[in-house]
């Protein structure tokens, strides 16, 4: 597997046992992307809290395999490590779910962009807003598609990313069918591109659709 910036604690689609989430530590730092309904219990063992200044939540939309332990991951930083959390998206029912879920108001910040975090607009499903992101660090250009049924709002930023990290599935509708984006990925890589795929519905047909490309992820 090509070496990559983010490391994925679950890259399962919303009804499979690990949600989709990744995280990068950075120094004294934690950038945790997507906190879904099974990412608290694995991140509590996970991780030493007491060694990081900066811990930081990026959301891509309310899903709850995707924010479905968020609040739960706050109130046990906020009570039990006195940290609060420094959240970044765009959702715009974000407030409103945090007030909904108790999260106290003291226990995080909300922030919807940063000098290195950019969101980008997609489709996923009509009834939820949904984001991607563009994230420099390290030196790299990162695109992360978050939950997306289209690649086009992404492809102006992909052209200088070295890493793309994108949605895909075998049945399509409210995600990327992965038969139809097949050749655009090809093209993405052959412009010196990496991609990683993630959010996996159906992890043999998808390996028999890209055949011997290094695309799947592994889940540490």
């Amino acid at each position: 597997m090509k070496n990559k910036t983010l490391t994925f604690l679950g890259n399962d689609s919303g009804f499979g046992k690990k949600n989709n989430s990744a995280y990068i530590e950075k120094e004294d730092k934690l950038i945790l992307i997507d906190c879904g309904f099974s990412v608290f219990e694995i991140i509590k063992e996970k991780f030493d809290f007491n060694k990081y200044k900066e811990i930081e939540v990026i959301i891509t939309h309310l899903h709850n395999d995707h924010a479905g332990s968020l609040s739960q991951f706050i109130l046990y930083l906020w009570f039990i490590y006195k940290k609060s959390v420094t959240i970044f998206s765009k959702c715009s029912r974000i407030k409103d779910y945090l007030e909904i879920t108790g999260t106290p108001k003291d226990a995080y910040i909300l922030k919807n962009a940063s000098k290195s975090i950019e969101f980008i607009k997609t489709e996923h499903v009509k009834y939820l807003d949904s984001y991607g992101f563009k994230l420099n660090i390290e030196n790299k250009n990162i695109i992360y598609t978050g939950d997306t049924n289209e690649i086009n709002a992404f492809l102006p930023y992909i052209k200088n990313a070295n890493e793309l990290y994108i949605d895909v599935s075998r049945y399509g509708g409210a995600h990327i069918k992965i038969d139809d984006i097949l050749n655009t990925l090809e093209e993405i890589e052959k412009n010196g591109t990496n991609i990683y795929l993630m959010h996996i519905d159906d992890k043999k047909y998808i390996k028999s659709v890209i055949k011997n490309k290094d695309w799947l992820i592994d889940v540490n």
